[in-house]
């Protein structure tokens, strides 16, 4: 996988872990789908006999918090992460969901340790795409009855800041017609678009459902997008010459004035949610 989506980037977005929670609170705020994507998610199948799950990319526990009733009474839940700081609100939403909880920040290399077999079901929100040839082993530690649940971008998600962004880096040099942005390179691992096609050797039957959203700011309300741009910048400027305060200075003006311009702002945030049934167990796993 691509240099620009690293550990160390990772963790520099996500470390702050308050700062990670007021925007997933801002993006529920201005969705226009109202629904809950993981709860949208886990009504698709019946989980009352699920007892060993794993939670992978699972920073404070959200997609584990709506698992609350949905589960086996003695279920444990095992989410696994890079970032240690989010070991104790991951813990706090396994007893909030009550069930208990298991933390690891060793990553997800930690499952090519685990046995064959472990799990009843294996979930995963807005991660797979830092570790998409990883879904072998998530097969392969699933039971024969298994679910995988994922929740994925669409290539589509945020094009409107990809835009301008792109715009701005070739006006200053930063970035030629035929590169990518870090952005377009992490949705392009496993997204709405693929990510059945990457899925289909390992599992024999996969739903999809597609999860329609927009982000609608008003013109009273430019700071939070701007304060949803600023948390997600270095997704968008990483692997470029565009450290440069000056050109991120110039963004944040285009994307204001733009933003003031229209009187509105939109942004697409479109999603995908796949349940995989019956996990093949590779050869070559």
């Amino acid at each position: 996988m691509t240099e620009v989506i690293d550990k160390i980037k990772i963790r520099k977005v996500f470390r702050d872990v308050q700062k990670h929670l007021a925007i997933a609170q801002l993006i529920r705020r201005f969705s226009t789908n109202k629904n809950d994507i993981r709860k949208t998610a886990l009504k698709q199948a019946d989980l009352s006999n699920c007892q060993n799950v794993l939670e992978l990319g699972c920073a404070f526990g959200a997609f584990t918090e709506a698992l609350k009733d949905k589960l086996h009474p003695e279920a444990k839940i095992t989410g696994i992460d890079i970032i240690p700081e989010y070991k104790p609100f991951f813990l706090e939403a396994c007893r909030r969901a009550g069930y208990s909880g298991y933390f690891s920040s060793s990553g997800i290399d930690k499952i090519r340790k685990l046995p064959a077999g472990s799990f009843d079901l294996v979930i995963c929100s807005y991660a797979l795409y830092f570790f998409a040839d990883m879904i072998p082993e998530i097969a392969r530690v699933l039971k024969k009855d298994g679910l995988f649940i994922t929740i994925t971008h669409s290539q589509a998600g945020m094009r409107e800041i990809v835009v301008i962004v792109k715009n701005i880096l070739q006006q200053n040099n930063s970035l030629n017609e035929k590169q990518s942005l870090p952005i377009e390179i992490i949705f392009e691992q496993f997204s709405a678009e693929n990510g059945e096609k990457l899925l289909h050797p390992f599992f024999g039957r996969i739903l999809a459902i597609d999860f329609k959203n927009t982000l609608v700011f008003q013109p009273q309300e430019i700071d939070n997008f701007l304060d949803y741009f600023q948390f997600k910048k270095s997704f968008f400027l990483t692997g470029t010459d565009s450290h440069n305060k000056n050109i991120i200075n110039q963004l944040m003006r285009e994307l204001q004035d733009s933003a003031m311009k229209n009187n509105l702002v939109t942004i697409c945030k479109d999603d995908k949610i796949f349940i995989c049934f019956h996990p093949q167990i590779s050869e070559e796993t």
